[in-house]
């Protein structure tokens, strides 16, 4: 974003006063980059990411009327990206990927292993209903540090502690060990205790 506020409060008059459908597309060209940029350091699929910033873009335009015209613009549309990226994480897509993560983790036992297969599958959904039912504050940082942001990070996206987020996934990871070693008691152990191992790390 390299253009100056009496440039962003040309085109956000513009937008807002003439629906300028051409100073729209200037925003739109200079403000992308960094924000992809943004959004990029945050979530690892490009599609995810262009698909949030197009979602950005066209609340932006539809809430056209209501902007203000002296607004810092970068910090604008940051502000916009940051919730975007949160309910990102807090999406059933999102889930599914950290999902997926954990499948390429272990998908070599499986391969020597196939008559554990029936274990991974009902372990996956015990994974997925323990995240579901997890405090909304514990599911975010859980979800945030499983995108490889840092504890720093997290805190700061979250507006806690950096202490408050290590509770939180301390307790998370507890939450899920317990969830897996109780069903170790049924079904293979071996398996059990790899994917607590790769919970533990997750939670680093």
């Amino acid at each position: 974003m390299n253009q100056g506020p009496v440039v962003h409060q040309r085109w956000l008059q513009a937008i807002k006063e003439f629906n300028d459908t051409s100073a729209y597309e200037e925003l739109y060209r200079y403000c992308w980059k960094d924000l992809y940029q943004h959004a990029a350091r945050r979530i690892l699929d490009r599609q995810d990411v262009e698909d949030i910033l197009q979602e950005l873009f066209v609340q932006f335009w539809e809430r056209r009327h209501t902007i203000d015209i002296q607004m810092n613009l970068p910090a604008y549309l940051k502000g916009m990206l940051k919730y975007k990226i949160i309910d990102f994480f807090n999406s059933t897509k999102a889930k599914d990927k950290l999902l997926d993560h954990w499948s390429k983790h272990i998908f070599d036992y499986v391969q020597e292993h196939p008559e554990d297969l029936k274990t991974y599958l009902a372990l996956e959904k015990l994974l997925e209903e323990e995240l579901e039912v997890m405090p909304h504050n514990m599911r975010q940082a859980l979800l945030l540090k499983w995108e490889h942001l840092s504890i720093r990070e997290i805190a700061t996206r979250m507006g806690l502690s950096e202490q408050t987020v290590k509770n939180n996934l301390t307790e998370a990871s507890k939450r899920l060990r317990k969830a897996i070693l109780g069903y170790q008691h049924v079904q293979n152990g071996s398996f059990s205790l790899l994917l607590v191992f790769i919970i533990d790390e997750l939670a680093k």
